[in-house]
């Protein structure tokens, strides 16, 4: 499999990509969109908010948490003594106003901004598997691999 296909008498001369660029490009892109739109899922338990990321399940302690926002791209933003990652992927408040809709992210940011500063708000048990659901590396490549194999199979 090579990377790029090169004519015979140049070494950079007209290169073509190769199965070897497109894969790894579209394991890139299968993986971005996997993450941006898996995003959604938070879940909060009596440790704290775990969030979804691509390799791993992420859990945010409620100790580094003061308050969250949503943002203006739709993501919630975690402010507090410690770094927390982006979370969330919700409609932003800019296209939910001319829709005439409540904002989902809002209201989850809200949620999670009293759970922060009340314990005796918060959930009593352990989150499990199930309910976290899994890193997106498990769906990001075997849809990548689809992706490719669909891609090359159209292309012949």
């Amino acid at each position: 499999m090579a990377f790029a296909d090169r004519p015979a008498d140049g070494f950079l001369a007209d290169p073509r990509p190769g199965p070897l660029f497109f894969a790894v490009w579209t394991s890139v892109g299968a993986a971005w969109v996997c993450c941006r739109l898996g995003m959604w899922r938070i879940t909060a338990d009596l440790d704290g908010v775990h969030i979804r990321r691509f390799w791993a399940v992420r859990c945010v302690p409620w100790s580094v948490m003061d308050r969250v926002e949503l943002r203006r791209d739709g993501f919630l933003e975690f402010f507090g003594p410690g770094a927390a990652p982006m979370a969330g992927l919700f409609l932003p408040l800019w296209a939910s106003r001319p829709l005439r809709r409540s904002s989902a992210g809002t209201q989850a940011a809200d949620t999670l901004t009293v759970l922060s500063g009340r314990p005796d708000l918060r959930p009593k048990g352990q989150a499990g598997r199930a309910v976290t659901g899994g890193a997106f590396v498990w769906w990001a490549l075997p849809l990548a691999a689809a992706l490719f194999t669909a891609a090359e199979l159209l292309r012949r």
